[in-house]
């Protein structure tokens, strides 16, 4: 194969490759992709014909462009999804690595107040750099916009230099300890710097990762649930999503034959049209889970938020005494719910938050296609489907609620009724 005068640029964010004054003697191949799956594109410069061949992570219908003639061509790609899944899975991995050890040796020092008066960590920023800094070295080409939790803000502020200094070697040793990547250390300027690649809007055009770096802060500070949650937008679709939750079982939480020696560190992942697979963090081949199939109410089980303030227990109460549902809640924090639930640990997922909060995109987003995936289905208290389009913020109708495609129906109506009884506004 003779490549003559090849060049790249970026056009966009999709890396762009140029063949100038091709051999017109030798046939090439080019392995590219779309937003959605991988072609084999086969162009002969002889007479211009062009064969297409797809690729076996095959999901949608491919969109190439490209040109073509006797003395120059160009083509343009983007990143295959299996190329984003695989960065997207390394990162949450290293990130929770870095939280496990904060979590075992956690030390006062290691909280602050952020302006909303919910505790913020060592961990929560570190996971953050961790997270960008892998995307950015695993996708280099790819423009890369993050919309996270975090910003640097408090930390830059003077009273917070010792802060910055735990989460400056935290991410260093972290770094070092895994082996993958051969970086000179980070300055405490460039972790500031990389914690504020989050700051993106979002919105419904280009591709936007979604994090949550420690998702259930409050569970993380007791030892109990949280997850490094990351996600996709593709035109303000959600189309990848992974959930490291570190402490969860990888056996069904409500099994009866628990105890305190069994295995935790789940792994989930989903892609568009591929399924949802969980796996161990330690490293164990993916299986492909699914949402409960319950068709019985009385059966189902629900989950809801740890935190009362986070989510009203009393309505959930009030909506599962209308479905018959005869089991307690399952009361966990951060979107460990929603991997819990892809595989099948319960049927229902019910919150409802105080009136005046807002939803933030990075709280559902990885959650929302593991469920979907998985065979579930998301949606407002209204019915309607999450809308991640908007920005950083969610627009609902009062709370959101998952469960199987069979359940749904007598959900939104216990769902509304229970609404119309406590004359809850929406938000």
């Amino acid at each position: 194969m003779a490549w003559w005068g090849v060049t790249t640029a970026v056009v966009g964010r999709l890396p762009s490759i140029i063949i100038k004054n091709h051999h017109p003697s030798s046939p090439f191949c080019i392995k590219s992709s779309s937003n959605h799956y991988s072609v084999h594109i086969l162009l002969d410069n002889n007479n211009n014909s062009i064969k297409l061949k797809s690729n076996s992570y095959s999901v949608a219908t491919a969109a190439a462009t490209f040109s073509c003639c006797s003395a120059a061509m160009s083509f343009s790609y983007g990143y295959d999804k299996q190329q984003q899944l695989i960065a997207a899975k390394k990162a949450v991995s290293l990130a929770a690595r870095l939280c496990q050890k904060v979590q075992k040796g956690l030390l006062q020092s290691d909280v602050q107040s952020k302006s909303d008066k919910s505790p913020v960590t060592v961990a929560d920023y570190g996971s953050q750099v961790l997270v960008s800094f892998v995307l950015q070295k695993e996708l280099p080409a790819q423009a890369f916009s993050l919309v996270a939790e975090e910003d640097s803000g408090d930390l830059r502020k003077e009273e917070s230099q010792e802060t910055l200094q735990r989460i400056t070697k935290l991410v260093n040793d972290t770094i070092a300890n895994d082996g993958t990547y051969n970086v000179l250390p980070m300055s405490e300027a460039q972790v500031l710097t990389i914690i504020d690649c989050g700051t993106s809007e979002g919105g419904p055009n280009g591709q936007h990762w979604v994090l949550d770096p420690i998702d259930g802060t409050k569970g993380f500070l007791r030892g109990d649930q949280y997850a490094i949650a990351l996600g996709l937008l593709d035109e303000g679709k959600v189309v990848l999503g992974v959930l490291a939750c570190p402490n969860l079982p990888l056996e069904s939480i409500r099994s009866q034959h628990q105890n305190a020696a069994d295995k935790v560190g789940c792994l989930f992942s989903a892609q568009l049209g591929c399924g949802t697979y969980m796996e161990s963090l330690n490293g164990s081949p993916p299986v492909k889970v699914h949402v409960s199939d319950t068709e019985n109410s009385e059966e189902a089980s629900f989950f809801e938020s740890y935190e009362a303030a986070h989510s009203s227990h009393s309505l959930s109460g009030s909506i599962a005494k209308k479905l018959g549902v005869k089991a307690p809640p399952v009361r966990i924090d951060s979107q460990a719910k929603y991997g819990a639930l892809s595989r099948g640990d319960g049927a229902i997922y019910l919150r409802f938050p105080n009136k005046g909060y807002r939803e933030k995109i990075w709280d559902h987003a990885a959650g929302y296609i593991v469920i979907a995936e998985a065979g579930g289905v998301a949606s407002d208290a209204g019915g309607k489907p999450l809308d991640f389009s908007k920005g950083r913020y969610l627009d609902l109708d009062t709370g959101i609620i998952v469960t199987n495609q069979k359940l749904m129906p007598a959900l939104l109506k216990a769902v509304q009724d229970s609404l119309n009884e406590q004359a809850l506004p929406s938000l």
